[in-house]
């Protein structure tokens, strides 16, 4: 079978866990994606067949043209070996459902995000409508869908008349990682840290809310880790505030290392604006990992994930992205003392093989309509 996705696979963890559970289901995965320099080897180390192709363009109109040429003519070269297709968000979906029509091969879906509501689409009006048409012209052919929290599920549902499972972005359950020690990561000893991660910080991801929430915060630190815009402005903000010192900036590291890092902090920070509203219903992958982590959080007051902290008992929501509210709520989690008992019960009701099962239902969706049409 071919996994297809549009980024870099050494980083995508959802994709890597859902090749992990289709390797347990008796499949054998070809995860195709892409490399991001011609120097980078065109495969990675996994138990299974990765191919990472080159493109020469990073984004815009000519990198999803090259991309979609390219995972065609990939597929159909193997087209008479393929026995399912699963295709990850919305920009791998057209080649997966070209050839999966043309050769007789099964289509699943799994869509990330709000694909069509993104950040990238905020302002894009006629780019945005592209991509909804391609989304309205290819979902209505598939049996059932997956994506990422009940919301979106309902939305998708809603507006196209299908069955959408939900597989949220939940970390797998192990042993929690040893806490890498804060001397071997440049931090304080014993000054209290809050840690803000990903993988990709875009523009209203609170990575700079958090800088700014530092000047309330005088005997805090943060840990900003991961890439893109507002990581690389946080040094320089935090310079221009005065707290450059109390700043603890990160490149983005592999799942293990990352792991053993947020072990070693002691809040977990997830600070999304409602600017998209791929952003405003999100929830978001990096708290179930904080939680994991024994770490309580401070969330955005969003309508899916702050409802889900209130729920859950596991943190606190600020009431705004204005540095006082943050503070505010890093302070009440800080002395709320919760307990890690129940961030190890929530972390043990949220895990990836809690949901696993939507993923064989969703296969077996695919494999039913492909031999009834």
């Amino acid at each position: 079978m071919a996994v297809l996705v549009s980024n870099d696979l050494v980083y995508d963890q959802r994709v890597r866990k859902t090749c992990a559970s289709l390797v347990k289901l008796g499949w054998t995965p070809d995860l195709v994606g892409r490399r991001m320099r011609r120097s980078d080897s065109p495969s990675i180390d996994r138990p299974y067949g990765t191919t990472r192709l080159f493109l020469g363009f990073r984004g815009g109109a000519l990198f999803y043209a090259a991309l979609n040429v390219r995972l065609t003519c990939w597929l159909w070269r193997r087209r008479k070996r393929l026995d399912l297709i699963w295709a990850n968000d919305l920009d791998t979906l057209w080649p997966a459902s070209l050839v999966g029509r043309l050769a007789g091969v099964p289509v699943c879906y799994d869509s990330h995000e709000w694909f069509t509501r993104a950040e990238g689409l905020v302002g894009r009006p006629v780019v945005r409508r592209i991509w909804a048409r391609i989304e309205g012209r290819l979902l209505p052919r598939l049996a059932s869908m997956m994506t990422v929290n009940a919301h979106i599920a309902a939305v998708y549902g809603k507006q196209y008349g299908l069955r959408v499972r939900v597989l949220p972005n939940v970390p797998v359950l192990k042993p929690p990682a040893e806490a890498k020690g804060r001397a071997a990561l440049g931090w304080p000893a014993d000054a209290p840290v809050m840690l803000l991660q990903g993988a990709f910080m875009d523009r209203d991801r609170g990575a700079l809310d958090a800088v700014r929430a530092l000047l309330e915060l005088g005997d805090w630190y943060l840990a900003l880790v991961g890439a893109g815009p507002e990581w690389e402005q946080a040094p320089d903000l935090a310079r221009e505030l005065g707290v450059a010192d109390r700043l603890l900036h990160h490149a983005r590291m592999d799942f293990a290392s990352l792991r053993s890092l947020t072990r070693a902090a002691d809040v977990g920070l997830s600070l999304d604006r409602p600017t998209a509203d791929n952003y405003k219903y999100s929830l978001p992958n990096k708290l179930f990992d904080y939680i994991h982590a024994g770490l309580p959080v401070v969330v955005s007051d969003l309508p899916v994930a702050g409802a889900w902290v209130r729920d859950q008992g596991v943190g606190a929501v600020t009431a705004s992205a204005d540095s006082v509210d943050i503070a505010r709520a890093v302070r009440a989690v800080r002395s709320a003392a919760i307990e890690t008992d129940h961030l190890e019960a929530v972390a043990a009701a949220h895990h990836w093989d809690a949901y696993a099962d939507e993923i064989d239902g969703l296969i077996s969706d695919a494999i039913a309509t492909q031999t009834t049409a």
